[in-house]
């Protein structure tokens, strides 16, 4: 009986070593899709640095967020012409023409500040008040795995928010 059992756990073990998201080349390695890209991989240049808080001082201002963005844009270009003093001038068109496009591409969105945007946009409003101008994560792709998808509801559906999300239901 004890043979049988050590015999049945080594099966179940190998049968199932296979089934981890950390082999993808098997054919259940890719079902549940990639683990999300680590954060800290993301450029951090300074021109990045300067889109990202320019478009986030314009987008906290469509918002209706209660802050000053020339303190902030001032903050922010002092901080990065201090590594590299010459940079500043390109750095100030960049950040000018990144806060004066998304700007305009905002005026003829009336719904844009959904609570899942704002909340994004008042992290990074905060992060980059804090002095961390960093740049924000990007945003999440759709999942293209075999069971990404599955439980979710798209905007063309018509069940609503019906359906559980098969991602959350394997944690």
């Amino acid at each position: 009986m004890k043979i049988a059992r050590i015999l049945f756990v080594g099966l179940m073990t190998a049968s199932l070593a296979g089934c981890g998201a950390s082999l993808p080349k098997l054919s259940t390695g890719s079902l549940f899709g990639a683990k999300p890209e680590n954060p800290i991989d993301r450029d951090n240049d300074p021109a990045t640095r300067t889109m990202d808080v320019a478009a986030t001082s314009a987008r906290a201002i469509k918002c209706g967020y209660n802050f000053d963005p020339a303190k902030l844009k001032n903050n922010f270009l002092t901080t990065q012409s201090a590594a590299n003093p010459t940079d500043l001038p390109k750095l100030t068109q960049i950040y000018d023409a990144s806060f004066n496009t998304v700007s305009k591409a905002l005026v003829s969105k009336p719904d844009y500040c959904s609570a899942e945007k704002t909340a994004r946009i008042k992290l990074a409003l905060n992060r980059h008040l804090a002095g961390d101008f960093t740049p924000s994560p990007p945003e999440a792709v759709e999942d293209d795995s075999l069971f990404g998808g599955w439980g979710k509801s798209s905007s063309s559906s018509s069940s609503g928010n019906q359906g559980a999300n098969m991602q959350d239901m394997m944690r």
